[in-house]
């Protein structure tokens, strides 16, 4: 088992424990929201398909790897879904600490116009780019809890670590709009963290939540393009010098028991 998922895993299992706790209370909630990355700009590539251009000097051949921009690149937010559980114990009247369990699926858009260059004749055709991330993730949140009003409605803070258990992309480019799809793991991170702040009303056992998640940390593998050199066809590609942080907010109801 991967260690940052056994991490997360153990970190409930040590406060599923404490709850023999007399005043302890759990529940659990479903929901969604919208989630999106914050990018930089030089993040604006064609990932689905990268151009080599080969170089000959003398007896030698080269070859190198080439980006394709995308053109008025468009980054869109995806709908996300959020299911889990909690539970929770007191540290004082007012103070509460919450540990959350929960599966979310979230992602992004983006769109823009890309030229391919065909290196022969020094011609390029021009394409639309349509590119859809999904990301699926098991994520385990450290909250505190501040009771505001008479327990009716309290403010939450901390962080969610999170580990992605499926990465896929969606892409749809060419001029015959070819759809390709295609697992992107050796380009994103597995493990991130996001701060965490929202706030929560109860009506008895029913609550209403919101909360927004602030990426801490980039989740592209930023490294340079390059080509195998046993083989000279297969190329292994990140991006470089790219910010690249996931932002959500997303609404939940649930039962507290």
């Amino acid at each position: 088992m991967n260690k940052k998922l056994a991490f997360l895993i153990g970190i409930m299992a040590f406060f599923m424990i404490k709850m023999s706790a007399q005043d302890y209370k759990y529940g659990i909630y479903v929901g969604g929201g919208l989630n999106t990355m914050n990018l930089s700009s030089d993040m604006y590539y064609d990932d689905s398909e990268v151009i080599t251009k080969t170089v000959v000097h003398g007896a030698d051949t080269s070859y190198t790897a080439h980006y394709m921009p995308i053109e008025n690149a468009d980054v869109k937010p995806m709908a996300s879904f959020s299911l889990g559980a909690y539970y929770e114990m007191p540290m004082s009247e007012i103070v509460w600490l919450q540990m959350h369990l929960h599966y979310n699926r979230y992602g992004y858009r983006i769109s823009g116009i890309v030229n391919q260059p065909n290196y022969n004749d020094n011609s390029s055709v021009e394409y639309k780019y349509n590119g859809t991330l999904k990301m699926s993730n098991i994520s385990a949140s450290i909250l505190l809890k501040f009771n505001v009003l008479q327990e009716k409605l309290s403010i939450v803070a901390g962080v969610t670590p999170s580990y992605c258990i499926l990465m896929s992309k969606d892409v749809e480019r060419g001029p015959l709009h070819k759809t390709l799809s295609y697992n992107s793991k050796d380009d994103y991170k597995a493990f991130n963290i996001c701060g965490t702040i929202g706030f929560t009303y109860y009506y008895d056992a029913i609550f209403v939540s919101l909360k927004a998640n602030i990426g801490i940390m980039d989740v592209l593998k930023v490294k340079e393009p390059y080509i195998l050199p046993e083989d000279k066809y297969t190329i292994l590609y990140r991006y470089t010098e790219t910010k690249s942080k996931t932002n959500s907010v997303y609404a939940t109801v649930g039962y507290r028991f």
